[in-house]
């Protein structure tokens, strides 16, 4: 049998933007955080998650799949170029 998932012990009201997407924040027991967000699809842009942790924030930041899906590949063929 599976683990069953864990449930969130905190659900933030949504947070609508201007746009009328809808962005929510729950956390569970286990220290996770989870962002729901409307309006897909989307991609990673953005990810710090390490450092020093007395002095820096984790940070995620994602982009509407076009926008993102365009960047991923703009890198791509700038480290090509660079190989040679």
């Amino acid at each position: 049998m599976a683990d069953e998932p864990l449930k969130a012990h905190f659900v933030a009201d949504p947070i609508e933007l201007p746009d009328g997407r809808r962005v929510q924040v729950s956390a569970y027991p286990d220290g996770s955080i989870r962002f729901r967000v409307d309006g897909l699809p989307y991609v990673l842009t953005e990810a710090y998650l390490s450092g020093n942790p007395e002095r820096d924030k984790a940070i995620l930041k994602i982009s509407p799949g076009k926008q993102g899906s365009a960047a991923a590949y703009n890198y791509v063929d700038e480290l090509k170029r660079k190989q040679g």
